[in-house]
């Protein structure tokens, strides 16, 4: 259990810290500042919650534990075993998970090594230069230079690459990707340590294209950024020159050193130190809160030997309400339906404009390896990627779309909650002890059926319907039947005569003597 308080806390804390970057320094010309703060909150969300503190907590209250001395113990074993065999399933699948993420960092870093007895090294500026035909050249990774053959190393383009590539080494930032894949490895559960990495990887083209801008024309460093886009595959601790963000590099080239960074900065202060007397203080307070809570339920426990089994009964919904869940699920799920199909279609166009530029800017790169740079061809490819572009980001901005969004988001929450309360009531006690009481049942009528006696009955039931039948198809009886039709009749005939006389009767006149 405290394992998994401590990784509530690391997501906790990660969450913060990352939400301050977002709301105050992301996008900032302080890359320097951004880079070795958003390491920090790694390092802090990891060993923050560790920490504790002595003072200003709670008491424990003494005469509980006088009480629990007097009091007989009670046996919890069971549901310490089981609590116990949770946590250890838990355990082994957070490091099953880890483990595996660690095997694959460990097989790209042997890759990478293979790749350095492949290709021959070559000494340039103190660093090992390769010359390779990969498709995710070139990139670089701590002291090691990969180059492509296809980029001739003395040409404008071969030497702004150099230059950004040079920056990656000289700050070292190999070291950071290795850092963060090892933090995403052993904390692959956490949601924030994904995008914090996705930022620094930003962060450390931001500070090599700066740096590689230096006393060049920034327009035609973007127009070599057009060129090189779309590459291969990156291997996830090298730093490749052809990255994905494409426009966000562009927008940072061109923009203005960020106002009032310093008070951005010095922010950041107060809230590190603010999370830190929230841990440091509360953490032991919260051990004697728990510690006072499990004397209460000892007590609790030694008043009653049994638990009422009211208390589980009133969380556990019956199947009136069951059919009502139900309904509701399927009523939202009716709601859904539209909003899913124009969210599909407005995401369906982006998509396919997505597939458009992607074409396009293949166009560009061939025309860019032919440094067409500037024939009419390709400046209408690049006008045209930019207006693609900008047509992707306006379909997923746009209010209706982000409106859309929210909206299923929280539909499909709302029936998420109401799946959980149907998975209760399928897991509640009172819904397994009337499907053991069923199955009990069934098991006691299928024994009676198959019981001798009850057979026998069965038997003799038949035997007699036999007799019956027999009885009723005899010669015997079918006369007795006849007779008794026949004398049916005369009765009736007697009852007829026994009328016509009594009417002659009514007719004749008295004779008076």
């Amino acid at each position: 259990m405290e394992t998994l308080l401590y990784f509530g806390k690391v997501i906790l804390s990660s969450a913060v810290l990352f939400l301050y970057y977002r709301l105050f320094l992301k996008d900032k010309t302080f890359h320097h500042y951004n880079r070795f703060y958003l390491l920090s909150i790694l390092v802090l969300s990891i060993f923050l919650p560790l920490l504790k503190i002595r003072y200003f907590t709670l008491e424990v209250n003494q005469n509980f534990y006088l009480l629990l001395s007097k009091l007989p113990q009670i046996n919890s074993s069971k549901n310490s075993s089981n609590e116990l065999l949770y946590i250890q399933i838990i355990t082994i699948v957070f490091g099953v998970v880890s483990v595996f993420y660690l095997v694959k960092l460990i097989f790209c870093l042997l890759k990478i090594e293979r790749l350095k007895k492949t290709f021959k090294k070559e000494n340039l500026v103190g660093i090992s230069f390769y010359q390779t035909n990969l498709d995710e050249a070139p990139f670089s990774y701590f002291k090691n230079l990969f180059w492509k053959n296809s980029i001739a190393v003395e040409s404008e383009l071969g030497q702004q690459i150099l230059k950004h590539e040079m920056v990656h080494i000289e700050q070292k930032h190999s070291l950071d990707k290795i850092f963060l894949e090892l933090a995403t490895s052993l904390f692959w559960f956490n949601p924030f340590f994904y995008l914090i990495k996705k930022e620094i990887h930003l962060i450390h083209e931001y500070l090599a294209d700066k740096k590689a801008l230096k006393n060049s024309d920034t327009k035609a460093f973007a127009q070599m950024l057009l060129a090189s886009h779309f590459s291969g595959k990156q291997l996830p601790t090298t730093s490749p020159f052809l990255s994905s963000n494409l426009k966000k590099r562009l927008t940072m080239l061109k923009k203005s050193k960020t106002k009032f960074s310093y008070a951005r900065r010095i922010l950041a202060l107060p809230l590190l130190f603010i999370l830190a007397f929230m841990y440091l203080v509360n953490a032991k307070n919260k051990e004697i809160k728990n510690t006072n809570l499990e004397v209460e339920q000892f007590i609790a426990a030694a008043k009653s030997d049994t638990i009422s089994p009211n208390k589980k009964e009133q969380n556990t919904m019956n199947n009136n309400s069951l059919e009502a869940v139900q309904t509701q699920i399927a009523e939202k799920q009716k709601e859904i339906q539209p909003l899913q199909e124009r969210f599909n279609a407005n995401d369906g166009e982006a998509r396919k404009i997505t597939g458009d530029l992607q074409l396009k800017s293949e166009a560009l790169r061939k025309l860019s390896a032919k440094n067409d740079f500037d024939s009419p061809k390709f400046k209408k490819l690049d006008s045209e990627i930019i207006a693609l572009s900008a047509r992707i980001d306006a379909i997923y901005n746009k209010e209706d779309f982000k409106n859309l969004e929210k909206s299923l988001n929280q539909k499909y929450g709302e029936i998420d909650q109401l799946y959980v309360k149907v998975d209760a009531f399928y897991n509640s006690e009172d819904f397994k002890n009337q499907i053991l009481k069923s199955e009990e049942q069934a098991a006691e009528a299928e024994k009676l059926v198959n019981s001798p006696k009850f057979k026998k009955q069965i038997a003799n039931a038949e035997k007699k319907a036999t007799e019956a039948e027999k009885l009723m198809n005899s010669a015997e009886f079918k006369l007795r039947i006849k007779d008794a039709e026949i004398a049916a009749k005369d009765s009736q005939v007697a009852q007829e005569d026994a009328k016509i006389s009594s009417a002659k009767m009514d007719e004749e006149p008295e004779i008076f003597i």
